[in-house]
């Protein structure tokens, strides 16, 4: 184990600066910032010590060798990302190999850890959005091709820039911090981009679809970043990828956290823009079938899904397998197409080995074009690193196995 994620200090240090870094929406240059009185006489000082404490408790995330796990009394750094902290020549050596795939990713992690320190750094308005929609090829075609958002990052950088001499980090170039920013961004709009394109991953799924009126994605397990995005509007982007009005069913989410998903109810949806409608269900899935799509009450009922999807249900475990298994069953054996998302390589090989003794029939498994580009290294493996929705498997119940002998 390398590090210990119980706190994010660039999200601490993002929460509690918020209101005065960014208090219209978007973080402000330093000398406006300074002008707050609520800062304090000493507002420059205070916010360089923040800085200061948030950069070294980065540090302690990393305070054991990446091969040994032992604690390191020198700095033996690898000399490429300068994030890989070893004991010994021995063990920089025996992590050469492993260490030279995630290298520079970490060397970039250390540049997106300070912006992210920086709440709102790039303005996400509605209005970024340009274009007819349709289908996104990749990020480069996303930021070229479907939105106008390189005026926006060419700003924050300027802006992230001047901040960057308060973080006692040397600055990495204006280059670096744009980069970082389109990383940033990535992460945002990943897992809507994802939605949206989930269809696309089965074969005949996205013709049959065209001029069927709504399309109904039913998210599994879904938790912060379906609930974001339904509640921040961005969900809209994926009815725009998709060229049809969307209806999206979060499945499960925690009400502890996400209490006011409890009111988008299918008889009162969240209706999110016109053509965009959001419903949460509490409970299990099967519970959800059985009340809303198999119930003869037609005032209760809503379409079957054409599509089913889970971000990152971590069925690469056999904890997390058994309790997805049903669910996975019930879909076989009702016809409905599945597509998840793993965080990394290592985790999508594992999940495909777990799912087939089930028998499915995978029509796509590969890396994902609009995974998050903002990568980070995994806590408990040195040499791995994870990003939302990296790889995508896409399971096409169509001619499922299942119903002829199933033990449901």
């Amino acid at each position: 184990m390398t590090f210990e994620l119980k706190e994010y200090p660039p999200r601490s240090f993002s929460e509690k600066y918020q209101k005065y870094l960014a208090p219209h929406g978007i973080l402000q240059p330093p000398q406006l910032v300074l002008k707050n009185k609520k800062l304090g006489n000493n507002a420059e000082d205070t916010l360089k010590k923040a800085f200061k404490i948030t950069v070294k408790k980065l540090a302690k995330m990393r305070s054991t060798c990446a091969n040994c796990n032992s604690e390191v009394k020198g700095t033996l750094l690898c000399p490429g990302c300068k994030a890989a902290k070893y004991c010994s020549e021995k063990c920089r050596y025996e992590r050469k190999l492993s260490h030279a795939m995630v290298c520079e990713a970490l060397r970039l992690e250390l540049i997106d850890q300070i912006v992210e320190c920086l709440p709102t750094p790039v303005l996400l308005g509605r209005d970024i959005l340009r274009g007819r929609g349709g289908l996104v090829k990749d990020w480069k075609d996303w930021f070229t091709r479907h939105t106008c958002l390189e005026d926006n990052i060419k700003a924050g950088a300027e802006v992230v820039g001047q901040w960057w001499a308060y973080t006692g980090v040397p600055h990495p170039g204006e280059e670096s911090i744009r980069a970082s920013l389109e990383r940033w961004v990535s992460n945002v709009f990943s897992t809507v981009l994802t939605i949206g394109h989930c269809p696309t991953w089965l074969p005949g799924l996205q013709t049959s679809l065209q001029g069927q009126g709504a399309v109904h994605i039913h998210l599994l397990g879904a938790d912060l970043p379906e609930v974001n995005a339904v509640e921040s509007g961005l969900i809209q982007v994926s009815s725009r990828v998709l060229g049809q009005p969307l209806v999206v069913t979060l499945v499960a989410p925690d009400l502890a956290h996400h209490p006011q998903t409890f009111s988008w109810t299918p008889r009162s949806p969240n209706q999110v823009t016109p053509g965009v409608r959001a419903v949460a269900y509490p409970g299990l899935y099967h519970d959800f079938w059985r009340d809303h799509i198999a119930t003869p009450d037609a005032q209760d009922r809503v379409p079957r899904p054409h599509v089913a999807l889970a971000i990152h249900p971590g069925v690469h475990t056999d904890e997390m397998l058994e309790l997805w298994k049903p669910t996975l069953q019930l879909l076989a054996y009702e016809r409905v197409p599945v597509v998840m998302t793993t965080y990394n390589k290592a985790e999508f090989q594992e999940t495909l080995e777990k799912l087939e003794p089930l028998r499915c029939n995978f029509v796509h498994k590969d890396l994902n074009p609009l995974r998050s580009l903002l990568a980070k290294q995994t806590p408990y493996e040195p040499d791995h690193v994870w990003a939302s929705n990296s790889y995508v498997i896409a399971i096409d119940n169509s001619d499922s196995p299942i119903p002829n002998g199933s033990s449901m």
